[in-house]
């Protein structure tokens, strides 16, 4: 009877006939929407299988009280809906709303309202150049802004937000979550040709991570960060300008229960002027009083941890560029470098000279570009000299039917923040299609790696390749193929390639990562309003740190018929996953889904 009366009132509510644009009074108001009653079935090796008739869609509002410039809003509510991919039905149907609302547009104090909650939402554990992990969790979000720009008075603007979510992986017994709080404020002047701003962000975090990439136990971080500031500018002659400034920056971080905080100060300062519409001169100044802290800062906004260091740092940077344009296609750069750094109880020094080159060209059909930097460095500590290079191609264009596009780029002994480091790095791409009428093919690959120049283990790399085929709108084809490995961070939200030279970092904060993934989908449209699709994808990685080691599997398969007449829609889809973990202690879990139902459109009012 429950069932029969769900059937019901769904026939009732597709049957709902259209009503008109509504305005009352100063309100103006859209409502569209999509209502949808189905049959689901869900069932799993490590859940017990659930069978019902569900009644769900999505609802968007839009709409301005008075006039847009004064208030304006939008809101879209969805009942369980698969809202993690367009396409497929998803393994977890997800509920939930976005709200934001823009208040004051027109006038010199305009702000704006936001929040978003959603509920059994699939999401993604990322693994840098290869599939993700599945998780499903439930998440919210809160944000609100205000400015206030006076004409000939000094501006200001303030923001707050505020979020949260906690998941679960598919195939493991961990839960992990995150959660995050921010303020920022902004103000900025101008008088006699200068233009002066201030500002100040603070913003802290929390983050459990999944033991399958952290430890043999949930990991638990706290981090805090903070930053103020002023900036200074003013136009120079010869079509010149100079700006300043000063940044004071703090962080600290809180690792199953060692601590680690520090500050750092930063003056900066540019000039460059115009003598030529041809010819530009530039130089810059940095100094830093905690070279460390600005190595750990980065790994912390990344949303790792950094260990507990007392040790004193600093850094001072000099530079000064000429560029030359002696014709339209070519430009050409001369620059010196001069670097003074004391890290980890020791004074470095490096003196960086050198040029390049860069030349672009339309061509017949296409277009060519390239540029070539070469640099050499004198180290003060040990007396050697090391040559740098660094070269950048990109073209393109079409050749009887055949569009071509590709690039290239190498840099060999490019200096890292540290002086003591050098970077070495390679990546390509290209991709080709072609179309006769109706028949098209494309294709297209990649690959990179990256590491230090003199030290062993911190290579990371990563290729990818892909092809497509397709006949009208009758059927198309896809398939993708990619594969990585390297170090990285974990944090709550996924593996993050690791921002500073990971000598720096202890290798108990560093995870290894490796793996490939394969995916094939193929969808048709054999009659009109009539699409049939069916998607598979497959990953297998490895993720180590100095306590786990896991070997994990993922795999995914979705089909989907959908046939659309009018405005109703009926949709039947299948989605089955299987997600393992051999760290977890348990098999793979699958996960299946099954669905068959109509939904229709609405434009209410």
């Amino acid at each position: 009877m429950r069932v029969a009366g769900l059937v019901q009132a769904a026939i009732l509510l597709l049957a709902w006939p259209v009503a008109a644009q509504v305005r009352h009074g100063d309100l103006s108001s859209n409502l569209s929407g999509t209502i949808a009653s189905g049959y689901t079935a869900d069932y799993g090796n490590m859940t017990s299988s659930s069978h019902s008739w569900t009644v769900g869609g999505a609802v968007n509002s839009t709409g301005s009280f008075y006039n847009p410039n004064f208030l304006s809003y939008s809101a879209n509510f969805y009942l369980n809906q698969s809202n993690a991919n367009s396409n497929f039905q998803s393994i977890s149907n997800a509920s939930g709303l976005d709200v934001s609302t823009n208040l004051f547009g027109g006038s010199h104090f305009p702000g704006s309202v936001s929040y978003s909650k959603g509920f059994n939402k699939e999401g993604n554990y990322a693994v840098p150049g290869i599939a993700d992990y599945v998780t499903h969790g439930n998440n919210q979000d809160f944000g609100i802004n205000w400015s206030e720009s006076i004409p000939d008075m000094p501006s200001l603007s303030l923001g707050f937000q505020t979020g949260s979510g906690n998941y679960s992986v598919y195939g493991t017994n961990n839960d992990g979550l995150n959660s995050f709080h921010s303020f920022n404020a902004r103000s900025g002047y101008s008088v006699a040709g200068f233009n002066m701003a201030g500002y100040y962000s603070k913003g802290t975090g929390h983050a459990m991570i999944p033991e399958v990439v952290a430890a043999a136990q949930d990991t638990e971080t706290h981090s805090n960060s903070s930053s103020e500031g002023v900036n200074i500018g003013h136009p120079l002659p010869m079509q010149g300008s100079f700006s300043g400034g000063f940044n004071r920056s703090t962080w600290g971080t809180d690792y199953l229960g060692n601590s680690s905080s520090g500050t750092i100060d930063i003056l900066s300062a540019q000039a460059s002027i115009h003598p030529r519409n041809s010819l530009s001169i530039s130089g810059n100044i940095n100094y830093s009083d905690n070279l460390g802290g600005q190595l750990f800062e980065s790994v912390v906004a990344a949303g790792g941890v950094v260990p507990e260091s007392n040790d004193k740092s600093d850094s001072f940077d000099i530079m000064a560029l000429s560029s030359y344009t002696p014709f339209r296609d070519l430009q050409t750069t001369l620059f010196f470098e001069r670097r003074t750094q004391s890290f980890l109880g020791e004074n470095y020094g490096v003196n960086s000279y050198g040029g390049g080159a860069s030349y672009s060209r339309r061509l017949p059909g296409g277009n060519i570009n390239t540029s070539v930097t070469v640099t050499a460095n004198s180290s003060d500590n040990t007396g050697e000299d090391s040559l740098g290079l660094s070269t950048t191609e990109n073209y393109s264009g079409e050749f009887k039917g055949w569009h071509i596009s590709g690039s290239f780029a190498y840099t060999q002994n490019a200096q890292t923040l540290l002086v003591t480091y050098m970077n070495s790095y390679f990546n390509y791409s290209g991709n080709i299609r072609h179309r006769w009428r109706k028949f098209s093919v494309g294709a297209s690959a990649g690959a990179g790696q990256t590491a230090l120049s003199s030290q062993a283990g911190t290579t990371s790399t990563s290729e990818s390749f892909s092809g497509s085929l397709g006949y009208d709108g009758l059927i198309n084809a896809t398939g993708s193929y990619s594969k990585a490995s390297g170090q990285a961070i974990a944090t709550g939200g996924g593996l993050v390639p690791v921002p500073i030279p990971s000598p720096v970092l202890p290798s108990s904060l560093i995870s290894l990562y490796g793996g490939s993934s394969t995916s094939f989908s193929v969808t048709s449209s054999p009659v009109r309003n009539l699409t049939l699709a069916a998607a598979y994808a497959k990953s297998n990685s490895n993720t180590a740190s100095d306590s786990i080691t896991s070997t994990n599997d993922n795999s995914q398969y979705n089909a989907l018929i959908q046939y659309q007449v009018r405005k109703l829609n009926f949709v039947s889809g299948y989605s089955r996953l299987q997600q393992g973990f051999s760290t977890s202690g348990t098999q793979p879990e699958t996960v299946s889904s099954f669905y068959i139902g109509v939904s229709r459109w609405f434009n209410f009012f």
